[in-house]
């Protein structure tokens, strides 16, 4: 007769490592250490492309940050205005990597059916290789204009583009994030959000703007859509987060009034 064995010992389960909670001045210096990449990569692109003759202006959170936003971008978007249409995004990443192998390298898609490929900027660091994101775009897509070169503002010897065209996409993108199916999209509205609301209280381009009647009905920086659409999101903008409306109403927009109990909610 066999006698019952004992139960095996299980093994401990491993522990956790307690997450050490950063100091005010951690986050700061760990925040301006990734600026400095971002920058970085951000320079070292766009002198690649003027080397090869293709004009190029950042856009996104990176540009969001050199007009005043607090937020700490975290990769690079380029919009490139390539001399044809048969250049696409992917023909100048290839060229980006060719250009400077040991800081670029292309990294397949999350999506296994995608056909393009991720352009990521490394830098060595003592302790640990760092490392960000940076999307090439070209004009044809997502109304990206083809944006005159006397309108691009250099900055840090980097070009931005225009600031209202900084404002209304970092509003599309805002309203995109809102309207998408997934949840890793949804979730960034925020982030969006607030960035509208920082970039809405830089009083010296909203200055600018105020002076300017219908600036989002400028053909060279906002194609018909847009101009369209953009109406629309300031509204819903300003239906989400009542107490911005104000500013838009400044900048012209023609926002209703709100309701007299609506609370206002800070983005």
């Amino acid at each position: 007769m066999n006698q019952r064995q004992p139960p095996a010992a299980t093994a401990p389960a491993a522990q956790r490592r307690p997450r050490i909670k950063k100091s005010n001045a951690e986050k700061a210096a760990s925040e301006q250490e990734h600026l400095s990449l971002v920058l970085s990569a951000a320079e070292t692109t766009i002198n690649i492309l003027r080397q090869h003759k293709f004009p190029a202006a950042i856009f996104g959170s990176l540009a969001c940050k050199l007009y005043g936003n607090s937020r700490c971008p975290k990769d690079a978007d380029i919009l490139v205005f390539p001399p044809s249409n048969d250049i696409e995004p992917e023909i100048l990443k290839r060229l980006i990597v060719a250009a400077a192998p040991r800081l670029f390298y292309l990294k397949n898609a999350r999506d296994p059916a995608a056909t393009y490929r991720i352009l990521w900027f490394r830098q060595s660091h003592p302790h640990r290789r760092r490392e960000t994101k940076v999307d090439i775009l070209v004009p044809g897509i997502m109304s990206l204009p083809v944006i005159p070169l006397s309108r691009i503002r250099w900055t840090s010897s980097l070009p931005l583009a225009p600031f209202p065209f900084i404002l209304l996409h970092k509003l599309k993108g805002w309203a995109d994030h809102r309207a998408a199916p997934e949840t890793f999209k949804r979730v960034r509205q925020t982030t969006d959000a607030a960035d509208v609301r920082r970039l809405l209280d830089i009083h010296a381009e909203m200055r600018v703007l105020q002076a300017l009647p219908s600036w989002w009905t400028d053909p060279e920086l906002f194609d018909e859509e847009l101009q369209a659409d953009s109406v629309v999101r300031v509204q819903q903008y300003c239906s989400e987060f009542p107490g911005r409306a104000e500013r838009w109403r400044s900048l012209g927009f023609d926002v209703p009034e709100p309701d007299s109990v609506a609370v206002a909610v800070p983005s």
